[in-house]
């Protein structure tokens, strides 16, 4: 197998099998549909269509690939994983040609394009109509398509559920092609006011209670801020990315839907010397709350998302490292991230090796394990005070650190303390599993006071003029 730079080479050559992209001549409003030659072997070379549509401007045509913008914008997003995509396929055929019986036959490929796209067969004729599929029927598509981790498949279905609640609200069963701007702007405000279909105690208010019964939830939605909203959306605008990629749909509705962009705080962390007060505590007469506290500890040192934190298992230790992919960049870059172990993460994992558990640690549901963070941190007396933005009523706030604490500040605790001694994205990210570019490092930048002490150091060596005012 012969592995060429994506830039350099269009086509990747397995054995005798070779791909080449092209564009379709048909124009679907400034999009134009991928398809590829595949020459399987020797007099078998065919035609066949991805259904997947691409802007015809950014297609370079001698490369057989989209030509990405180099600026951070949605555009270059959509266009990443459309290449990406097509990567996949590429890499998928060449392997699937090795033993491929049947594979003489175009519908035999293209047939096997489908099924890594979607799951399902597409016509083989050279203009079929879009279909006229509802959104919960292409829901469960993508999400059987681009979930390959538990994790992921749940917080899709959260969005699937609230997507179905909406259109049982507006009575109408909304087909794929019929959401546009309008409903977006809907959909919106339906998640600002669904918190008010319940009353003081939780209990859901009867002219309510058929959306409940038809899409039940495990607890009442809360008031959602501005950050909750984004992130509900952001998976809703994923799921219209990939509708245009399979082919579902010609144009995303959110082409013309500007999403407001989340507003953060200061981020807060522990610091080294609350970790280790955090880790010498004695919790003898709790050992419940030692065991959390050795996990949140662990975690805090490998600077894990819960979701993939919760997945790991000792295959994931590899030459004295933990190594997985991302599951919230899996679709996008799918590049492993690599976090060696501290002499520290080895003690706790070897302390609960034994123990009867398939997971790398004993672990218990995520709600209980946030509200164990808050537990211990009292209990061990890190009561710092610090300042957070409410992201609902987007106000400044002070609270004790422990009061505020959860899984996803063991996250911080990685970034934070590393970013203080190493300012270098780049290398955090290899560890963290962040995509290129991303704007969460930006938000650490406001907080080192050693670095902007070390800076004013330097009108230490100014003298005073015995004739100078001050104002």
């Amino acid at each position: 197998m012969q592995i060429y730079r994506r830039n350099f080479v269009p086509q990747i050559i397995f054995n005798m099998a070779s791909i080449k992209y092209e564009l379709s001549k048909k124009d679907h409003g400034g999009v134009s549909e991928v398809k590829l030659r595949f020459s399987y072997k020797r007099g078998c070379v065919f035609r066949l269509r991805t259904g997947i549509f691409v802007p015809i401007t950014s297609w370079n045509k001698e490369k057989g690939q989209l030509v990405i913008p180099r600026m951070h914008t949605k555009e270059r997003v959509t266009m990443s994983l459309q290449q990406s995509t097509l990567d996949d396929l590429r890499n998928y055929l060449c392997t699937a040609s090795i033993n491929a019986k049947g594979g003489e036959n175009s519908s035999y490929w293209q047939n096997a394009i489908n099924v890594f796209l979607n799951g399902g067969p597409m016509a083989e004729e050279e203009e079929q109509p879009l279909r006229n599929e509802t959104v919960q029927e292409a829901f469960d598509a993508f999400i059987d398509a681009r979930a390959t981790k538990s994790e992921r498949a749940k917080q899709l279905r959260v969005v699937q559920r609230i997507i179905l609640r909406y259109t049982l609200y507006i009575k109408r069963d909304l087909e794929l092609c019929e959401w546009d701007d309008s409903h977006l702007c809907a959909l919106e405000k339906f998640l600002k006011i669904e918190h008010t279909f319940f009353d003081e105690s939780g209990e859901c208010l009867k002219e309510w209670k058929y959306l409940y019964n038809a899409v039940p939830e495990m607890r009442p939605p809360k008031v959602r801020g501005g950050n909750a909203i984004f992130s509900i959306m952001k998976r809703l605008r994923t799921f219209f990315n990939w509708c245009v990629l399979t082919g579902r749909l010609s144009v995303s509705p959110f082409q013309k839907h500007r999403l407001q962009e989340c507003t953060y705080g200061t981020p807060y962390y522990l610091t080294l010397e609350e970790m280790e007060a955090l880790y010498n505590h004695d919790f003898s007469s709790q050992p419940s709350l030692a065991v959390q506290r050795d996990i949140f500890i662990l975690q805090s040192n490998l600077g894990m998302r819960i979701g993939d934190f919760y997945s790991l298992t000792t295959a994931n230790i590899v030459d004295d490292a933990i190594e997985y992919i991302p599951s919230k960049t899996l679709n996008e870059s799918g590049r492993v991230a690599r976090v060696p172990l501290t002499s520290r993460a080895k003690e706790i994992i070897v302390r609960y090796k034994n123990d009867c558990h398939l997971s790398l640690v004993p672990l218990i549901s995520e709600q209980q394990y946030n509200k164990k963070i808050k537990v211990i941190l009292r209990t061990a007396g890190i009561n710092r005070v610090v300042t957070i933005l409410n992201p609902t009523t987007r106000i400044e706030e002070q609270h004790p650190i422990w009061e505020v604490a959860s899984s996803h500040m063991a996250r911080r605790n990685f970034i934070g303390n590393l970013y203080a001694h190493v300012k270098d994205p780049d290398l955090i990210s290899s560890m963290t599993g962040h995509v290129d570019g991303s704007k969460a490092f930006a938000r650490y930048r406001s907080i080192d006071d050693t670095v902007k002490k070390e800076v004013l150091m330097v009108f230490e060596g100014m003298k005073t003029s015995e004739n100078s005012t001050c104002y």
